[in-house]
């Protein structure tokens, strides 16, 4: 069975409502732009690319200025208390009309489509009840580490303040991102209790419920630890920001664009750039603008929707 065929049976959650505290900042974290684009417009595309039907965001009391990015087509649901994310995952089910749901996260804008097609084309092979992305890295501090039985089933998820000595060696990570029944996911998250340090609702308890039951909780593991990247500060973006920059700048100079100098230029992927065109270096180019054919530009130049700006020294 193929994704497309089962492209049009879930719906969409993407958590967005968090405080963003280690920002520090009172710009929300989604709303940062990454190379001309909100950060989580990466994942909302994603999700359109996936030809997801039911997209719903939870988002906080931002809510009218996420929904004048994004527009209309989709759904808004409103956490005003950032209790956790299996609270905001509630918030968001309520909207879901389809029997099955892909549960996503605003600040994780790396992931790719072929990642989640794989991961929905094994849970329906497999007959899963429930899917959990997971993923190794090099250095898993801090992440719930998943726990296997010896023929590679899904025991439990632990905590990295809960693991022992031996846990903590592990590097396979749960990365949040689920796919399932709905209806269970929705049983599940009714009986999450915030019984932790941080009186929270934690998304991560479903687990631990479902495979009580006997539901058949599968991991999917993936190894390209850049896919799964949150950003939870400015260090975070801008190591993000950079990944995006090379791979698009690697497309633009295999269509024949010439940067003499990636380091010192900036160029949004909000830009359309014609053949054979030159980027001098210590070129910035930004928002609603087209270079058009055989064009040099710079250095030293800075231009932002077809206009050219002062750079300050």
């Amino acid at each position: 069975m193929t994704s497309k065929s089962n492209s049009r049976s879930f719906s969409t959650i993407i958590l967005a409502a968090g405080v963003s505290k280690r920002m520090h900042s009172s710009i929300p974290k989604i709303l940062y732009k990454i190379l001309g684009k909100p950060m989580i417009q990466y994942v909302v595309e994603l999700a359109k690319s996936l030809n997801c039907p039911e997209i719903i965001v939870v988002t906080g009391k931002n809510v009218k200025v996420v929904k004048r990015i994004l527009g209309n087509d989709l759904k808004y649901a409103i956490q005003e208390t950032p209790l956790g994310t299996g609270d905001a995952t509630k918030k968001g089910i309520v909207y879901a009309t389809r029997p099955e749901l892909l549960i996503l996260y605003g600040d994780v804008p790396l992931l790719k489509k072929e990642t989640v097609n794989k991961m929905i084309e094994n849970h329906h092979r497999k007959s899963a009840d429930l899917s959990v992305l997971t993923c190794e890295i090099d250095n898993p501090a801090g992440y719930g580490r998943i726990i296997r039985d010896k023929g590679g089933k899904l025991l439990r998820i632990v905590e990295h303040v809960d693991a022992s000595v031996e846990q903590l060696k592990i590097k396979e990570i749960n990365t949040g991102i689920y796919f399932g029944a709905r209806n269970l996911i929705s049983d599940a998250l009714a009986l999450v209790r915030n019984e932790n340090q941080q009186k929270e609702f934690y998304l991560t308890d479903i687990i631990h419920y479902l495979i009580e039951k006997n539901k058949k909780v599968i991991p999917f593991k993936i190894e390209n630890e850049e896919e799964i990247l949150g950003v939870n500060t400015k260090l975070d973006l801008a190591r993000v920001r950079e990944i995006v920059k090379k791979k698009w700048f690697e497309e633009l100079m295999l269509k024949g664009v010439y940067i003499e100098d990636p380091s010192s230029t900036n160029i949004d992927l909000t830009v359309k750039i014609g053949n054979s065109v030159h980027i001098r270096p210590y070129t910035f180019i930004e928002g609603d603008t087209t270079i058009p054919d055989n064009s040099v530009i710079g250095p030293f130049v800075w231009i932002k929707d077809g206009k050219k700006r002062r750079m300050k020294p």
